[in-house]
């Protein structure tokens, strides 16, 4: 469709097309608009707790969307694999009912944070125990009472009961499939392109080339259209072909879709007809610079433009973390909150660095071992829920912004929430990337370079974003793995060039909210004389500092 009004920019006529791709850098009225998503995942939060937080702290903070884990009805159990093995389509599960879903989706689009749901299309939940055998029927049972066995589901809805015909399965064996798992997934021994059509870690795998499996399929992700979702995550994406995808979700108007990927070069067809990419190698690469490599190749990630080879940074999502790239410990090779202030300066970095468009935060809980699941489900717990993140006072029971590298034995090993995305600074960062985003760097100084007007230490950076941001940084420092520099220390700024319109500034990187921020002061300050040298403001040791022009405060 179009519009008739003269658009201010051409003088000529708007067009909006469907074509267009998801979330463009560039979009917009005469495509001059940056765009910057920031997305948040509030990793097996209860439907009721991530209302509350989208109506408290992501919409007032400016996330665009919160992504939730699994929605259908699966397994009993109290790991956090038990929500990506799905028994039925039914929408009541550990997080919550089908109506406090519908309504935790309405208060989040109510408070303009749209909703990405991580849908299971590829599979259903292996058989319990007792149905090991074909003919034992189906005496498993779903976290809502549904009735399941091997390659068989009652359902929970009517329409979304299935038997051995609907899933992929050997010639003449309806009940037995080639299947696919560790160490090399390979298939081709199967005389199979690809593993499209075997059981990935022995789940039966649906077949997906059957109108009646699409139909189902579509069936649910209609419901979850219609109720508000907007937004799309694909696990296990590259175990289903392009044509069997495509023919269910194309059906519905997405904002965004992307596919859990794991590094491999994206087909054209599957990035013309699917959808995004969740690139696994950025996050590394800058854990790689900031924590592991030595300090003197520090500037090296100044040169981070993306992450995966082939990927484009358009067609990318950047999570800082995902579920199996943890570790049962700290690790300075996998970015998990208990490296706390290392990992912390690394998502801010992740947001003040302009690279990329579009990012995924992350607010989880604490584990002792990496097969846990939420808080409220403890080893031998089958039918267990979330237990709550806020208190009866509603404060949030977060674990507080780390000071330290890594985190002390028990913080890390805390069976409670940690909402990584709640930590200082990271508020005040969205709205810098929003601002900054896509602008060219202007000037870098690092220690490799020999500037007489910014002299940059080792273990120091800073860079300026067009015309009116800049961010600088110092290493941290790991206590468990010292090394030879020791601390580097806080970096007084003052009698630097940094080349921003003289003012005094707040350091968004120190504001933890700007929800009630009155915009007179700030926890961290910067202050700019009229050659744009600073007169005040420091970097503290291990962390991150970044003021941009829409910040200025009043002169005191």
């Amino acid at each position: 469709t179009s519009s008739s009004t003269p658009s201010v920019a051409n003088q000529g006529t708007t067009v909006y097309s469907e074509l267009c791709e998801y979330q463009e850098p560039l979009a917009g009225e005469s495509g001059q608009e940056r765009r910057s998503p920031v997305f948040v995942k509030l990793w097996e939060w209860n439907y009721n707790d991530v209302a509350r937080e989208c109506q408290e702290f992501l919409g007032p903070n400016g996330v665009d969307a919160v992504q939730i884990s699994p929605v259908a009805e699966h397994i009993l159990g109290p790991n956090w694999w038990t929500k990506y093995q799905p028994v039925s389509l039914g929408l009541t599960s550990r997080s919550g009912t089908s109506e406090e879903l519908r309504s935790m989706v309405a208060e989040c689009r109510k408070a303009g944070v749209e909703v990405i749901v991580d849908v299971v299309l590829n599979h259903i939940a292996l058989p319990c125990h007792e149905a090991q055998y074909p003919e034992e029927g189906m005496p498993c049972t779903g976290w809502n009472g549904t009735r399941f066995g091997n390659r068989k589901t009652a359902g929970a809805r009517g329409w979304d009961a299935a038997g051995p015909e609907h899933f992929h399965h050997n010639q003449g064996t309806p009940y037995f499939n080639c299947g696919s798992g560790p160490p090399d997934f390979d298939c081709a021994r199967f005389g199979l392109p690809d593993c499209t059509y075997c059981d990935m870690y022995g789940m039966p795998d649906w077949n997906t080339g059957s109108q009646a499996v699409r139909d189902m399929h579509f069936r649910h992700l209609k419901e979850l259209h219609d109720m508000g979702v907007s937004m799309l995550r694909l696990d296990a994406a590259i175990y289903e072909s392009v044509p069997d995808l495509a023919a269910v979700i194309n059906r519905l108007p997405w904002d965004y879709v992307y596919q859990e990927w794991w590094g491999e070069y994206p087909p054209e067809e599957r990035s013309t007809y699917i959808g995004h990419y969740r690139d696994s190698e950025y996050r590394w690469k800058v854990a790689n610079s900031l924590a592991m490599l030595d300090p003197a190749r520090l500037p090296e990630v100044l040169d981070l433009k993306s992450g995966v080879f082939g990927l484009e940074p358009e067609h990318s999502l950047y999570p800082i973390t995902f579920v199996d790239a943890r570790t049962d410990q700290a690790d300075q090779r996998s970015t998990i909150y208990k490296n706390g202030l290392e990992y912390h300066q690394q998502q801010k970095f992740f947001l003040a660095w302009p690279a990329g468009v579009s990012v995924l935060l992350w607010g989880g809980f604490g584990w002792s071992n990496i097969r846990q699941g939420p808080p409220g489900c403890e080893e031998g717990q089958q039918a267990c829920r979330a237990a709550p993140v806020f208190d009866e006072d509603g404060a949030p029971q977060c674990l507080p912004t780390p000071t330290q590298s890594p985190l002390p034995w028990d913080a890390a090993n805390r069976r409670g929430w940690v909402c990584e995305h709640r930590w200082e600074g990271i508020a005040g960062l969205i709205g810098f990337r929003k601002a900054c985003r896509g602008l060219p760097i202007t000037q870098t100084w690092s220690s490799a370079q020999s500037d007489p007007t910014f002299h940059v230490n080792l273990g120091r950076l800073a860079w300026r974003i067009g015309e009116g941001c800049f961010a600088a940084l110092v290493r941290g420092h790991n206590e468990r793995l010292p090394l030879w520099f020791g601390q580097f220390g806080s970096w007084p700024l003052a009698g630097t060039y940094i080349g921003l319109p003289q003012g005094r500034y707040c350091d968004v990187a120190s504001l933890s909210t700007l929800q009630g921020w009155d915009r007179t002061s700030c926890p961290r300050e910067v202050v700019l004389d009229e050659h744009g040298v600073a007169i005040s403001g420091e970097v503290p040791d291990g962390d991150l500092l970044a003021i941009h022009v829409g910040t200025r405060l009043p002169d005191i």
